[in-house]
């Protein structure tokens, strides 16, 4: 009888969703995951999770961190940090330590630490967080609570 043994995946490889590759379901990464491509059902990384601006999730996203340039429908949480840049755009809350958004945000935001709007951010819900930045032209329609932990 032959005996075979599986290794466990490096936690430092990337794996890649390319574009023009659809998936639907669960996704689990052990190491960092970037999508070029669309996810749609759940996205699981024990690092992080990149999104490029052509890539298209619907998926609820858990990772330490999570950098998004496309667009999201779905709930992301992070160990770590949440960044958005311009061009970008989320329907659904976000969970981290520190956020950063410079593109649109429909949902809440609960920070552990400091959230940032850039001057092209447009949030539309509420901001619990230990301390708020706005950029000059920055767009913000919500309620803010300040100087607690957002656990």
């Amino acid at each position: 009888m032959m005996e075979r043994r599986m290794q466990a995946a490096d936690p430092s490889e990337i794996s890649v969703v390319g574009p023009g590759t659809r998936i639907e379901g669960t996704v689990v990464a052990a190491g960092s995951l970037r999508v070029d491509g669309e996810v749609k059902g759940t996205i699981t990384a024990h690092k992080d999770v990149s999104l490029s601006a052509q890539g298209r999730v619907e998926a609820d996203i858990q990772a330490n961190n999570i950098t998004l340039a496309g667009q999201v429908k779905g709930d992301l949480t992070a160990t770590a940090d949440v960044a958005l840049p311009a061009e970008s755009r989320l329907d659904g809350n976000i969970r981290a330590n520190n956020v950063e958004v410079g593109g649109t945000v429909k949902g809440n935001i609960a920070a552990k630490g400091k959230v940032r709007l850039g001057s092209e951010a447009r949030v539309e819900g509420d901001i619990h967080s230990t301390a708020l930045a706005i950029a000059e032209g920055a767009v913000f329609i919500g309620t803010s609570v300040m100087g607690q932990e957002a656990g």
